[in-house]
Parts: C-alpha cells; sequence; structure tokens
C-alpha cells in the first residue's frame, strides 16, 4: 500500500481498544474504512492467570485509564472493541458507561456492542438470530442483552462449548451462517470482535437481502458515520444496507 496523502494526513482520526490477544479487531476494521479515516490501537493489560469471566470484569475497570493512552491525538471518536464486558452491564448501564467515558474524554465513545445496537435500530431490525462464539453461560448474557434492548432473538447458534473465537475459521463462521432461517430474522448478529467475520460475510449470498452485522463491521460503521466519512467499496460490498444509510 503506498503512502498517500490520505494516509499520513486524514480527514478523521478513529481509536479502538482491544484486548492483547485479540487478533482480529485492527485488520477487519481497516479493511473497513477509508485511507482518510486514521485507525489508532491500543491494548488493554493483560490479566495473567485469568478466566475469560474474570477478564471480562478487569477489562470494565481498565476503560477509564485506557482511553487516556492515546495522549494527544485529536480523535474524532473511539471504539472499546469487546462486547463480553457489555453483557455483563445490560445496555443501560453500557449506554451509560459509554456516555461518561464520551463525556471524560471529550469526544463520542461507545463500545462494538453499542454500535450493534445503533446499527439495528438504524435498520429497524427488531427480529435478530444470532451466532456467538462464546460458551453457553456468556451467550445467555448476551442474548439478554438483545432482549433488553428491545429485540426479539429468534435463533440462537452457539459456535462451540469453549471460548475459541480467536480460532474460528471462515468456513466455519460461513457454515454457521448457511445454517441461519432468514426468513424469520430481520438481521443476523455475530457477536465477539475476536471472531473472524468479514471473509464470511463477503462470501455470504444472503448479504445482499439480509444484514449481517459483525462487532467489527458495526463498529467501522459507527466510527463512518461519526466523522461523516463516505464508505469505501469494501465497507459497501460486506454491509450494502449500512452503506445506504451513511
Amino acid at each position: 500500500m503506498p503512502l498517500t496523502d490520505a494516509i499520513l494526513d486524514p480527514a478523521h482520526r478513529g481509536a479502538i481498544l482491544v484486548p492483547p490477544a485479540n487478533p482480529t479487531v485492527e485488520p477487519e476494521t481497516r479493511f473497513l474504512l477509508p485511507d482518510s479515516l486514521g485507525l489508532y490501537v491500543a491494548r488493554f493489560a493483560v490479566q495473567p492467570d485469568s478466566t475469560l469471566e474474570q477478564r471480562n470484569e478487569g477489562y470494565l475497570a481498565m476503560y477509564d485509564g485506557a482511553v487516556k493512552a492515546f495522549g494527544s491525538i485529536a480523535l474524532d471518536s473511539a471504539v472499546i472493541g469487546l462486547t463480553g464486558p457489555s453483557y455483563r452491564l445490560g445496555p443501560d448501564g453500557d449506554a451509560e458507561r459509554c456516555a461518561a467515558l464520551t463525556e471524560d474524554a471529550g469526544f463520542p465513545l461507545t463500545t462494538a456492542s453499542r454500535a450493534i445496537a445503533e446499527a439495528l435500530a438504524a435498520l429497524g431490525a427488531g427480529k435478530v438470530a444470532l451466532i456467538s462464539p462464546y460458551p453457553d453461560w456468556l451467550t445467555e448474557k448476551a442474548a439478554s442483552y438483545w432482549r433488553e434492548t428491545g429485540c426479539e432473538v429468534t435463533q440462537i447458534l452457539n459456535m462451540s462449548e469453549e471460548f475459541r473465537a480467536y480460532a474460528l475459521t471462515t468456513q466455519e463462521v460461513l457454515a454457521a451462517i448457511e445454517k441461519i432461517d432468514s426468513q424469520g430474522c430481520d438481521a443476523v448478529v455475530m457477536s465477539g470482535t475476536g471472531m473472524l467475520t468479514v471473509p464470511a460475510i463477503l462470501a455470504a449470498p444472503q448479504r445482499e437481502r439480509l444484514p449481517l452485522l459483525s462487532s467489527n463491521l458495526c463498529s467501522a460503521w459507527w466510527m463512518l458515520r461519526t466523522a461523516g466519512a463516505a464508505p469505501p467499496e469494501n465497507f459497501r460490498c460486506a454491509a450494502p444496507q449500512l452503506a445506504a444509510l451513511l
């Protein structure tokens, strides 16, 4: 990729905070954004010898400090690239936490889960099918979160008994998409920022008639909308319904 003026001096700047071992957020989000929207990333601290539940709780305590990691970079927006901790808070607690962080930071800030919720609202999608890479206990928290936003969860497809979001292949995700009853829902929600979803979305013929929404895709949409930036071709191909709203 040549170092163009748009890359070196972007018109907009967005930031993402991600878990330390998450390999997916940066490449998927960068793929979905134009060169004119610079992407800056910071990682949460490692929590040694911790369970997934303990890490989700620990991340919540890191939010305030982590947002300050970008120093004097003039940001237009920031996304906390996590969903698991938000499911502990519920949609109201998640919204309240984002509002407080936004006020403290001085620029718009959201979580990946809030970005999905705003995308669903913008699409008028009241019935959702959920594809989850989480263990049962967290999948149920995720389903409860979406029900509390007012959505009807029409189908839950749990891809694994264990947390293996970082290891799921495109073929596995595509196979999960193909199991969704597309007649019974308005959109598919693929929760979990570590799950590789964009290649499967691009390969799925359903995307032209049924919004296939993932955490990273909705985070990119939120950043584009917040910046008032036009979606690039990659984004339009992956999410034609959301692109039409920008």
